[in-house]
Formats: structure tokens, sequence, C-alpha cells
């Protein structure tokens, strides 16, 4: 993603008044910036992810917003919670991990980016890119890692539970 469309999304997320907002901002930005197929925002509220924003515009496909998933049940999931660094898993991997592909599986996909929402109180939530026939990259890694990081500061502006 150029850095011009990240600046923008950047910039878009900073005239969010609202937690959704700057929610739905974020996802929509990283759903656009290299042709996702999905993007997904969950909460980390202990062991659970609990989805809050989803965005699946070209074929209606459903990511189970609302639904909860115990993190400690996906350990690349886990990683990017607790370490706040990207993971990627992908079914076009000749060995990807097997509690993460059967999620992809699952939900009729066929990579995932997983990236921290990270606030001043650490993981905030997992931003998840889905995609369909191609594998993700470390460039997009730090262009959703740089919008997350702008995420969560907004987060931090709008929310002071987030800062306890």
């Amino acid at each position: 993603m150029s850095n011009d469309r990240v600046e923008r999304i950047t910039e878009a997320l900073g005239a969010q008044t609202t937690i959704r907002g700057v929610l739905e901002t974020a996802c929509h930005g990283l759903l656009f910036m290299k042709q996702e197929t999905a993007c997904e925002i969950s909460r980390v509220v202990g062991d659970l992810l609990v989805g809050l924003v989803e965005l699946s515009p070209d074929d209606g496909r459903c990511l189970d917003l609302g639904h909860e998933y115990l993190i400690s049940e996906y350990p690349l999931t886990q990683e990017v919670i607790e370490r706040g660094e990207a993971r990627t898993v992908s079914l076009l991997e000749e060995a990807p991990e097997p509690n993460e592909a059967q999620l992809l599986q699952k939900l009729g996909f066929e990579s995932l980016l997983m990236v921290c929402l990270p606030t001043t109180t650490g993981c905030w939530g997992l931003v998840e890119a889905y995609a369909d026939e191609k594998l993700f990259n470390e460039s997009d890694a730090a262009a959703a890692e740089k919008i997350a990081v702008v995420a969560g500061e907004q987060l931090d502006r709008l929310d002071p539970a987030s800062r306890r």
C-alpha cells in the first residue's frame, strides 16, 4: 500500500469522534488497502476475542460478528496479542498452523493477517484482514500495523477506560 493511502486512512482515523467510528474506519481502510476480501476487529476480553466490526463487501461472506473465540486455542492469535507482533497464516502455505487453518476453512478464506490494536494498556483488540488467492507479506503487515497504531491512539483519546 502506498504511503499516501496509509496517510489518508490515518487522517480519517484522526477525524473520528466515536469508538465505533474509529473501528469502522480502520476496518474500511485495511479492507481496501490491497483488495482484501474481509476485515474484522475484535476486542480482547481476558482469554476471549469478541468480534465488534466486520466488513466483507465483495461477496457477503460473514465472519461471525459477535462470536467469541478462546484466544488460547489459537497459538498465532495469542502471539499477536501477547507480543504485539503481526502474524500471518494461509491455506496456501505448506503447513499452516492447524487451529488457525481450520478456522480459515470454516470462514471460507485462504489467508489471514493479524495485527494487535494497541493502546497504552496493551493489546486492546485484534485486527484481522482476510484474503483469497494471495499471501500477506511484510509490507502488508507494516501498513496494517501503522493503521492499527493510529486507531489505538484514537481509542486512548476517546475512551479513558482504555488507559486503565
